[in-house]
């Protein structure tokens, strides 16, 4: 059985739609922008990363490839790891080519398939179009997701209205790792290419141009005391500390975070720092 997205993309194709093949497309003269939010994130924490958009034209399909400047920083949110399939077109005759269409047989193709996480809540997209986030073919042998590819399609007759304001595309997630507080480079860049692979085009099909402006997420560095990494300090950090040391609960993300004594151990000594600081006026956790 073949996903949609695999049938929609095989039947453009067969029809020669101009947006999914954007290389054959006539580029117009206008330009419009594209442009990522810049945020801020905790250590350990998931985060929705913002994507605008605004056109002097109407838009009816895009595709975006996302990659991350840092890839030791964070990763893509990997919603599930399943199965898609493509329709392949297999040369059957034998001899020199060229071969007539009479030789040529559909061969579907199955292959394993990261599924990211994508939001369209409230954005320009966010009615009925179909949209399509997901990793590298290839990447699916991989523990994580260092690369995303956003596709998108508009309902017949519905496409984006030109706006020359600035509106939320779609937001994709990414997962902060658990950063160690030595660690000083703490940027995250996203990148967007133009090209071949990241177009955005019009209901005609004809290519938009369009600019690309990069955003940031900046990761903090941990709050003292903080074991749970939810960046307040308060009973719940006591009760994580109780867990992990004494009912094999799970390790703090930032073992500086959890160290609130700052002795450079994490023991039953922090619990009762915490202890004092929360509930009889000691000294605030520090580093």
């Amino acid at each position: 059985m073949l996903r949609p997205s695999s049938l929609i993309l095989t039947i453009c194709i067969i029809l020669g739609i101009g947006w999914v093949l954007p290389a054959l497309a006539e580029t117009l003269g206008d330009s419009a922008d594209v442009a990522i939010v810049s945020t801020s994130s905790y250590p350990g924490h998931f985060a929705k990363v913002e994507v605008l958009l605004r056109s002097p034209v109407p838009v009816a399909a895009f595709e975006f490839h996302i990659t991350l400047s840092n890839p030791d920083l964070l990763n893509f949110h990997t919603d599930s790891i399943g199965v898609d399939s493509m329709i392949i077109p297999v040369d059957t005759c034998t001899g020199p080519p060229p071969h007539g269409d009479s030789c040529l047989v559909d061969s579907v193709s199955v292959f394993a398939m990261r599924y990211c996480f994508i939001d369209t809540v409230g954005s320009l997209i966010s009615n009925s179009w179909l949209i399509y986030c997901h990793g590298d073919t290839a990447d699916t042998n991989l523990p994580d997701c260092k690369r995303i590819k956003v596709i998108g399609f508009a309902p017949l007759n519905n496409p984006i209205p030109a706006d020359t304001n600035y509106q939320v595309l779609f937001r994709f997630g990414v997962d902060v790792l658990c950063l160690s507080d030595t660690i000083n480079d703490r940027i995250e860049t996203f990148y967007i290419f133009p090209g071949v692979y990241n177009y955005l085009s019009d209901p005609q099909g004809n290519l938009i141009p369009f600019r690309y402006h990069t955003g940031e997420l900046s990761v903090w560095w941990s709050v003292p005391g903080d074991a749970t990494g939810d960046s307040v300090v308060n009973i719940g950090d006591v009760v994580f500390l109780v867990s992990y040391l004494y009912k094999e609960g799970p390790e703090s993300c930032i073992r500086e975070a959890a160290d609130a004594n700052a002795d450079g151990l994490v023991d039953i000594g922090d619990v009762v720092y915490l202890i004092n600081f929360l509930f009889k006026g000691g000294l605030p956790p520090h580093h």
